[in-house]
């Protein structure tokens, strides 16, 4: 029987920007994909088989929150040279804070085959352990010469390709990792997060950019995102967010404005975007929340 992942999935405001490009191995499938994010896009997807996916390339200032379920969630932050690896059945979610383009590999092993290329059982408690936004140069590395192949209009001998996947399969199951790039740090002090909010909050109509934020504090812009996120919760894109979905709500209030009207004065693209990031901060539509206030 042909293997097959059999992976369903379900996504918003995520757009191709050039075909799907992929190829079956004797023991994987490898799909190269190059994807637009609207602000606030997001997905969900489930494979049957194991899953490894690696972030090639993201252009743009933003970021993803990604979960992995089962029992229980993990959540990182990706970024450009990240790894996910999901166990079959795992689903998996990525949002997306800010609008970005994204080309990313992903590899569906066929344990099976594996198992009879390899010659011996694989330890299905590695397989069966989500890693979410881990670093390994090994993987990495050979998941962009996979890119590479995909990419030419020329593509290589099948051993090359097979090669390839035992090494990165290798790699894989005995993890020698450089776990997490993005390193825990504290919080912001008091009042740079007072004075960080304020300034989203006022000005949460416009595009922020993660630099002026920044400077309000005298912090580089990584060390600022990740303290502010462990001050509240959430990064700074996503604050913004709720703070137009706050400024929202005090115009749906009022009843006479129409949603599209609301949607550009508070810093949205259309009503689409209102309606889709009203949704996930609220959890109801625009139109069925101001209802309910008139009612």
């Amino acid at each position: 029987m042909t293997f097959h992942p059999q992976m369903t999935s379900s996504i918003e405001g995520i757009s191709l920007l050039d075909e799907l490009r992929f190829r079956r191995w004797n023991t994987a499938i490898t799909d190269l994909w190059h994807v637009e994010c609207e602000e606030e896009a997001g997905g969900t997807y489930v494979s049957r088989a194991p899953l490894l996916v690696s972030i090639l390339d993201c252009i743009g200032d933003t970021e993803a929150q990604v979960r992995a379920t089962r029992n229980n969630v993990s959540t990182r932050y990706h970024k450009q040279g990240c790894l996910y690896y999901i166990p079959a059945g795992m689903e998996i979610s990525s949002e997306f804070i800010g609008k970005c383009r994204l080309r990313h590999l992903d590899l569906h092993l066929d344990v099976d085959a594996l198992e009879n290329s390899l010659g011996n059982e694989i330890d299905r408690s590695v397989l069966d352990t989500p890693r979410i936004g881990f670093c390994d140069p090994r993987i990495m590395a050979i998941t962009r010469l996979l890119a590479d192949d995909l990419k030419s209009d020329s593509p290589s001998p099948q051993f090359y390709g097979e090669g390839l996947i035992t090494a990165l399969t290798t790699a894989l199951l005995q993890p020698n990792q450089i776990e997490d790039p993005q390193r825990k740090r504290g919080k912001l002090a008091p009042h740079h997060l007072r004075k960080s909010v304020d300034y989203i909050e006022q000005n949460c109509g416009r595009t922020i950019r993660l630099d002026e934020l920044a400077q309000l504090t005298g912090l580089s812009q990584s060390y600022f995102c990740s303290a502010f996120r462990e001050s509240t919760g959430m990064p700074p894109q996503k604050w913004q967010m709720k703070a137009r979905v706050e400024r929202a709500k005090n115009m749906l209030k009022d009843g006479s404005a129409p949603l599209s009207a609301v949607a550009l004065r508070v810093g949205f693209a259309d009503q689409a975007h209102l309606t889709r990031v009203f949704r996930r901060v609220v959890g109801t539509t625009p139109g069925a929340w101001r209802k309910e206030q008139l009612a």
